[in-house]
């Protein structure tokens, strides 16, 4: 039976109640509610113009506020389209909470969960792009990538089916990451150990046979080789 003007005001006054109380709302008859009160939120944040305050805001306020019912989702065990569980997934990484927003990345690629309409890009290649772009900046920076960037590239090696252009970035990547010297830059005469030059010469093939014209490693392979035949002559 379908609510009359006055019992939906009603509702979603207590819906946002809840929310500001950080209470959980979750079910199918209560997700029109929680879409109307997420778009505000939405409108809200997009109104921030710098993206510091914009992190802030998902950090402090929309994530406390959301957590509880996408929570209150998993634990009901029923899978739905659920918009709110997609926003919060991308809003944990843009967080930084790696730990919780790859936990739930894989549950939301799962479910087949659609990401909002403005990326136009499934959650599979969000994650991979984002972490990718992630694990470029850690790296000139010399911190370590691990565990996300091992994790995600079983992913993107042995579960997703992604566009050949983000599998070839993700090959390329490992493969020059095994050539680092000590100032984190590939090189292949850093490196002493052939079958480490092997390795990276694999991922570095699998990273042209995605991507045959853009994969851009055919110097760092003739590099490798030649590596490879200096180490045999010695």
């Amino acid at each position: 039976m379908s609510l009359s003007p006055a019992q939906r005001h009603t509702a979603r006054i207590k819906a946002e109640r809840k929310l500001e109380h950080k209470q959980a709302i979750a079910g199918w008859d209560s997700l029109h509610l929680q879409v109307r009160a997420m778009e505000r939120d939405i409108a809200r944040l997009r109104a921030e113009p710098r993206t510091a305050d914009r992190i802030a805001m998902k950090r402090d306020e929309l994530l406390p506020r959301w957590l509880p019912s996408v929570e209150a989702y998993l634990a009901e065990g029923e899978i739905y389209p659920n918009p709110i569980f997609s926003w919060c997934v991308i809003w944990l990484f843009d967080v930084g909470d790696f730990d919780k927003a790859l936990d739930w990345a894989d549950l939301a690629i799962a479910q087949r969960q659609q990401t909002p309409d403005r990326l136009k890009r499934s959650f599979a290649a969000f994650v991979a792009d984002t972490v990718l772009a992630w694990a470029e900046e850690e790296a000139s920076l010399g911190n370590s990538l691990e565990p996300y960037f091992s994790r995600t590239f079983a992913n993107v090696r042995e579960k997703w089916r992604l566009h050949e252009e983000i599998s070839a970035k993700w090959y390329k990547f490992a493969g020059l990451m095994l050539l680092r010297d000590d100032n984190g830059q590939p090189l292949a005469s850093a490196v002493d150990d052939a079958d480490t030059l092997i390795q990276a010469d694999a991922l570095l093939a699998q990273a042209h046979a995605f991507n045959p014209r853009g994969a851009g490693v055919k110097t760092q392979r003739q590099r490798i080789a030649a590596r490879l035949r200096a180490l045999e002559k010695e």
